[in-house]
């Protein structure tokens, strides 16, 4: 009986290859479209999930309120606040302090020469370092490859090395252990451990840890400081529970940690506490990681919800197809029914036929999504190593999608079919009547065309944002500067005076500055600050740019009032921004020759005011900035280059570089490519709108394609007659299209509040926005008119042009 069926299956699926060829393709762009997105989510959610007792692992941050009243989180932690804990909390069974590091390495040879053999951390693919405890690799449970994990970190001056990068350093990793390495070109290391690369769903990707207890050696050269006042993102605290039951009790804990120091810091009240943060989530706050990029849950859904939707489109194709050709069954339901058949049988016949298409289909989405696996480094993190069709998870999507689509497509027109009156299904006159699915597959045009024209709004409105981010007048030049990094040991500042003299003697470079980091950087150093000596805090912290005499000059900044402070390597004077004036109530011209008192301690006049400059993404609004020269704080230099011969500028500065600074690696870019990873999370969810869009309209279309072929062929001889009778082409072609138009118009006007709606409030995380225009909408929905208008005037000119006697002959 099976095989009867299957054959019977095969044969009408031969008979009707058109609408089966449709059917398969739109259903296997769908579950390609479906995989490659469930590849994205599955491997984000992935994240930290190889890590053993990851539910009892924590990291502790620390809520700070501001003097505004402003409350925010951050990874940071003072560091004698990291010893209380470790001393004190019974909660924890393995703590570790960590601070970020990216250091150089170097190899020295047989004569201690360490320019020949020495390697950098590239930040762009995320690659960082850390001191760290030995109870770091207790609490993570690394794989251990050489060395003792118990004692590898314990002493002053050892380092572990990962797998590739022992073998970067020494060839290969089993000669690693007990080798020496010259950590920026002054601190002197030995192996003690070799283990395995972190996974690359990991929030750790480092690629050496050297012991912590090498770091106060060394308080200045990594600005190690050891005062409850300082908090750096770079120091972190990690711990695991003794066990899941003790969170509350260590979050007790921790809220007396520090209490006293931080009341009497601020004077009034504990602006500071500390909280247990689960590093299962780490990968998903807000907060961040050390070095990963992360991904909101948020974003997650996002991803989810669209991959559903192009699911349910490919979906609504075929019930649309399944029940337009119920008419063209219908005595077939009748002469089996009249033969004996009953519903049930005819259900499982007409559900293995959606079986045997839905199979094909997601085989074929299988396929072309493995084809298409490369084009996710466009939006995502997912490396191309990442195992794809032999996971099983991607089987159980597969499987879901098989069976989900199966009785999502097959179920309803199998029981419209199954359920005609034999004897009226073999009357040719009201076998339409039977079928009643005329309004459904309106409401199913329509839905899939709502789900299309958001999609094409949402591309239209990430597009503009990002037009506008990269466009908006940033308050500097960012264009033509080139910048690179230098290591801040007193060895290497020494060289600074050299290396600009040299660097100015370079054909093509107008100026140089050296500074702590660049306007728009992302970076925030800030402290506690008054205006005038004797006067209290304000009621909020500026933020600290260090730099030269030639920032200025280098990116084209605007001096409202005063002048740029004048070349010292020490703070003597100083220029603020016009938001730190305005936050005080203060005008620039009142403000030049107050002094500004940091910290209650170091003071300086205020001897300009510049224009306001975005020093973070427009994602967050202008801060107070203070800018001071502080040659010890200087960690790179930026240089304004010509537009002609940058190729071999570039070169010529790279190799000026490596004569003053033999012992250092050169890595140097342009400062706008800097700035545009601000917005790469952006850049994607444009993409990713982009692509998918595009996915959903030519699923829409392909609906829409077989809809109309089956109103040609249902009305053949009423075309024949209105031809007879004088109806011309163009006639004839808007009478087909109108009905589908009219579909695609009322799929406008529902899809425009709901796009409105979602892309506002993706809008809403910037600052800094566009507003949208009503003309988006118009022109989204223009475009999905005319699309709409072309694919079924195909076959709308097509019957329209047929000979009409040929069409008034047909049975």
């Amino acid at each position: 009986m099976l095989l009867n069926y299957i054959r019977l299956a095969q044969r009408q699926l031969l008979k009707n290859k058109l609408f089966t060829g449709i059917n398969i393709a739109g259903l296997a762009i769908g579950v390609a479209a479906g995989l490659l997105l469930f590849r994205i989510v599955s491997f984000e959610n992935s994240y930290n999930s190889t890590i053993p007792n990851i539910e009892r692992i924590v990291r502790v941050i620390t809520t700070e309120k501001a003097p505004s009243g402003d409350v925010f989180n951050t990874r940071g932690i003072p560091i004698p606040a990291m010893s209380e804990m470790e001393n004190n909390l019974s909660q924890f069974d393995a703590t570790s302090r960590i601070r970020e590091l990216w250091g150089n390495l170097a190899v020295p040879d047989a004569q201690g020469d360490l320019t020949r053999h020495k390697f950098a951390l590239s930040r762009d693919n995320s690659e960082i370092a850390f001191f760290a405890e030995p109870g770091f690799l207790k609490i993570f449970g690394w794989e251990w490859l050489a060395g003792d994990a118990e004692t590898a970190l314990k002493e002053v001056n050892s380092i572990v090395l990962t797998k590739t990068w022992a073998e970067k350093c020494f060839g290969n990793w089993q000669s690693a252990l007990g080798k020496t390495l010259v950590m920026d070109n002054l601190v002197q290391l030995t192996v003690s451990g070799v283990m395995a690369d972190p996974p690359v769903n990991c929030d750790f990707p480092f690629r050496y840890l050297v012991s912590y207890s090498t770091l106060k050696p060394n308080a200045e050269l990594y600005f190690f400081d050891d005062r409850w006042g300082n908090i750096s993102t770079n120091n972190q605290f990690f711990a695991r529970l003794s066990s899941v039951d003790q969170w509350q009790a260590a979050e007790t804990a921790l809220g007396k940690v520090g209490a006293e120091q931080y009341i009497k810091m601020n004077g009034k009240e504990q602006d500071k506490i500390h909280h247990l943060s689960a590093v299962s989530e780490m990968h998903f706050d807000e907060i961040g990681s050390s070095g990963t990029h992360t991904t909101p849950r948020s974003r997650l859904w996002i991803l989810s919800s669209i991959g559903l939707l192009i699911l349910l489109m490919a979906s609504f194709n075929f019930v649309n197809l399944a029940t337009a050709q119920a008419t063209l069954r219908a005595r077939e339901v009748g002469v089996r029914k009249t033969l004996g058949s009953d519903r049930r049988q005819l259900v499982l016949q007409f559900m293995l036929e959606t079986f045997l298409v839905v199979s094909i289909s997601v085989l074929s989405g299988a396929a072309l999504a493995a084809l298409g696996a490369p084009l996710l480094q466009n939006i995502s993190d997912v490396p191309n190593t990442w195992p794809f069709l032999s996971t099983p998870a991607v089987w159980g999507f597969l499987g879901a999608a098989t069976l989900g689509l199966t009785l999502l497509s097959g179920f309803y027109p199998a029981l419209v079919l199954a359920g005609f009156n034999p004897i009226q299904a073999l009357r040719k006159d009201t076998a339409q009547q039977l079928v009643g699915g005329v309004p459904l597959r309106k409401i199913l045009v329509v839905g899939q065309f709502v789900i299309a024209q958001a999609l094409i709004v949402g591309a239209i409105i990430t597009l503009n944002q990002l037009d506008f981010l990269r466009t908006k007048e940033l308050g500097f030049n960012k264009d033509l500067v080139y910048t690179f990094g230098i290591q801040s040991d007193s060895a290497a500042l020494s060289k600074l005076d050299v290396l600009k003299e040299r660097l100015l003697a370079v054909p093509g470079i107008s100026t140089v500055t050296y500074s702590s980091d660049q306007p728009l950087s992302g970076n925030t150093w800030s402290g506690n600050f008054a205006l005038g000596r004797g006067k209290a805090d304000a009621p909020f912290s500026v933020s600290y740019k260090l730099c030269d005499a030639d920032f200025q000059k280098t990116f084209g900044m605007s001096l409202v009032t005063g002048r740029w402070f004048a070349p010292s390597d020490t703070m003597r004077e100083c220029v603020v921004n016009e938001t730190l004036l305005k936050k005080l109530g203060v005008t620039p011209e009142e403000a030049i020759g107050q002094e500004l008192v940091l910290g209650q301690r170091r003071h300086m006049p205020i001897v300009g005011v510049v224009k306001d400059f975005h020093s973070h993404s427009l994602h967050e609004p202008l801060e107070p900035i203070m800018m001071a020269p502080r040659k010890r704080y200087y960690s790179g230099a930026s240089m304004k280059i010509a537009a002609q011969n940058r190729a071999n500028i570039i070169a010529s500065v790279e190799k000026t570089f490596n004569e003053t600074y033999p012992e250092q690696i050169f890595e140097g870019r342009f400062f706008d490519d800097s700035i545009n990873e601000f917005y790469q999370d952006e850049d994607r969810f444009a993409y990713t709108c982009r692509s998918f869009a595009g996915l959903a309209v030519l699923i829409s279309c392909l609906g829409l394609f077989g809809l109309a072929t089956h109103a040609a062929a249902r009305r053949t001889k009423e075309i024949g007659i209105r031809k007879v009778l004088g109806a011309s082409v163009a006639g004839i072609t808007g009478l087909l299209a109108k009905d589908f138009l009219k579909l695609v118009l009322l799929a406008l006007l529902i899809s425009t509040p709901i796009a409105w709606y979602f892309m506002d409030q993706w809008l809403a995380d910037f600052s800094y926005r566009i507003d949208i225009q009503w003309h988006v909408f118009a022109g989204a929905g223009l475009l999905a008119l005319v699309i709409a208008f072309l694919t079924v005037s195909f076959q709308s000119i097509r019957a329209a042009i047929s000979n009409p006697v040929n069409a008034l002959r047909s049975e």
